[in-house]
């Protein structure tokens, strides 16, 4: 089945737990958080219903409502404009549909948008990595990027304008280069040294960052590859004498 028809299998299925608890659903999805809100049914017999079985259900003010908000990865719930319970049991029934409709909504939407090529490559966000490195477990970026498998965060392949820049093909590393001094200034001023690091210091994309990474690793400036955890910046006596003017 395709992503849209899976979402609205799962449509199916909130519109009918929610007619069966006299609920009316509104599903905010064309904007930034995603929201589902659920208000009472308005109508007399519906309230009279719910009267009956306020020890069951709960009770609600008719003019309440309960929003689930999913931001952030995280779904978080608030309740307006009076009282509004329900059970724990509908409660996990109504989240563990709503976390399929989401899931299935932005699939079908990110397929859209490539397929389609609303976003050309040139517009996709570039999503700046500002942790220590790659999740638990994760294999590091640098391996990634360095066997060539995928773009870097300039949406570009690595090895198509930046071999040059660093001295690729094998070329000798010195503190003498720029780049490498520079990148040398940056993580002995921070005292940590990771690819997204000098992608933000030095304005330039997560292949060469990695690969000066690799030099100043040649260089003894920092450590080798520490798993999800950032290089170590090895300690030094006295700065080279071409960045003391930086270091002063």
């Amino acid at each position: 089945m395709s992503e849209i028809s899976l979402y609205e299998a799962q449509v199916k299925k909130m519109q009918g737990l929610c007619d069966e608890h006299d609920l009316v659903y509104r599903f905010v999805k064309d904007g930034y958080p995603i929201t589902f809100t659920i208000t009472p049914t308005k109508g007399l017999d519906a309230q009279m219903s719910m009267l009956e079985e306020v020890e069951e259900v709960g009770y609600r003010s008719p003019d309440a409502s309960m929003t689930w908000i999913f931001e952030d990865g995280v779904l978080t719930t608030k309740v307006q404009g009076g009282i509004f319970t329900i059970s724990k049991t509908l409660r996990t029934k109504i989240e563990s549909i709503l976390i399929k409709m989401i899931n299935y909504w932005q699939q079908f939407f990110f397929r859209e948008i490539i397929e389609k090529h609303i976003l050309t490559k040139e517009n996709m966000p570039a999503i700046m990595d500002t942790s220590d490195g790659p999740p638990e477990g994760a294999e590091p970026l640098e391996s990634y990027e360095e066997d060539g498998d995928g773009p870097n965060s300039d949406g570009e392949l690595p090895g198509e304008d930046e071999d040059e820049a660093d001295g690729g093909g094998g070329a000798p590393v010195s503190l003498e280069d720029p780049d490498i001094q520079e990148a040398a200034r940056i993580v002995r001023a921070e005292n940590a040294a990771t690819a997204s690091l000098l992608q933000r210091k030095m304005g330039i994309g997560y292949a060469k960052a990695a690969r000066i990474l690799d030099s100043l690793e040649d260089l003894g400036v920092v450590g080798p590859l520490n798993g999800s955890h950032p290089r170590e910046v090895l300690p030094y006596d006295e700065p080279d004498d071409s960045l003391s003017g930086d270091e002063a």
